[in-house]
């Protein structure tokens, strides 16, 4: 009977449907949204609700509509967390952008959020 049990058990995993793909889902962020940050070095991060692949996530700062700089994660940083140094930004309103891809599932997730640099 456990023969039949497992041949059974296999068969259903076997023709079950696949899980949903998930992208990623911001859970958490530094700058948060519409904060205002000090310092001439500033820490970016954005964490996830699972792992992302830090080769093909992006972290870019906008500035009026332009790239002020491209970010680059760090590779050792947390599987779910993006973390770069953005450096010294000057004074300013500047919209931090991401892109993370599921280390997961390979689905890619975007968002943005505002911030002002004091």
């Amino acid at each position: 009977m456990p023969v039949r049990a497992a041949v059974t058990l296999g068969l259903i995993l076997a023709f079950a449907p696949p899980a949903a793909a998930e992208p990623p889902r911001m859970v958490q962020s530094s700058p948060v949204a519409r904060s205002a940050m000090d310092g001439s070095r500033q820490e970016i991060w954005v964490r996830f609700d699972h792992p992302v692949d830090h080769n093909t996530s992006r972290l870019l700062v906008l500035q009026g509509g332009s790239l002020v700089r491209a970010l680059h994660p760090r590779l050792d940083a947390s599987p779910d967390t993006l973390y770069a140094l953005a450096g010294s930004l000057a004074p300013g309103e500047y919209l931090l952008r991401w892109e993370a891809r599921s280390r997961r599932t390979g689905e890619m997730a975007e968002g943005s959020l505002p911030f002002t640099v004091r």
